[in-house]
């Protein structure tokens, strides 16, 4: 099947979509911007420091704020086709931002009338990840595991349209557009 590059064009003018990605400044909330700035989306980094948006603070509209307020996320919320949270724990101590922050985007989403979120978690939850990833899990990553637990757990129970990605390994890496993807197992060690 051929088409013409006006039927090309029109086709791609409806995947323009128009993001508000929470945590654009974290390692994967930029390369997230960044990809989709480049994709030629929309896109509105709502953040707590846009100065480490760098050169990208150019390129998005920037709404600082606290992704813990619903109040304060709602009233971004319009004008948005999807929601795409990339963020990530401070640390390996104690947290509950992530679980926080799903609730609050979750009820301002909710309360908005928008339903497609995506959100980054940790591959630290899958159960085929070895018996050093199982010991990783129950001692040093046991906080960063029960907040993206419970996250996880939040936006499941949502109403929304939710996809969770649990990336294994990221990389400063040059971008490859090579992935490998397995629902529910970490890649390349599915029992299927």
């Amino acid at each position: 099947m051929t088409h013409d590059i006006k039927t090309i064009d029109r086709t791609a003018a409806k995947l323009v979509m128009r993001l508000l990605i929470i945590g654009a400044t974290g390692g994967t909330g930029l390369q997230v911007t960044r990809q989709a700035v480049e994709g030629g989306h929309h896109v509105t980094a709502f953040v707590r420091s846009p100065q480490k948006l760098g050169p990208l603070h150019h390129r998005v509209t920037v709404r600082q704020g606290d992704p813990r307020s619903v109040a304060e996320l709602q009233a971004i919320l319009p004008g948005h086709d999807a929601v795409v949270s990339t963020l990530g724990p401070p640390g390996a101590g104690p947290t509950t931002i992530l679980r926080t922050a799903a609730g609050s985007t979750v009820a301002a989403m909710l309360a908005a009338g928008l339903s497609r979120l995506v959100v980054v978690s940790v591959a630290v939850l899958f159960d085929d990840l070895g018996i050093a990833g199982r010991v990783l899990r129950r001692t040093l990553l046991r906080n960063v595991g029960d907040d993206a637990l419970d996250m996880e757990r939040i936006v499941i129970a949502s109403a929304l349209d939710w996809t969770i990605a649990r990336p294994p390994r990221l990389t400063n890496g040059p971008l490859t557009r090579r992935y490998d993807v397995d629902n529910g197992h970490l890649p390349g060690r599915s029992s299927a």
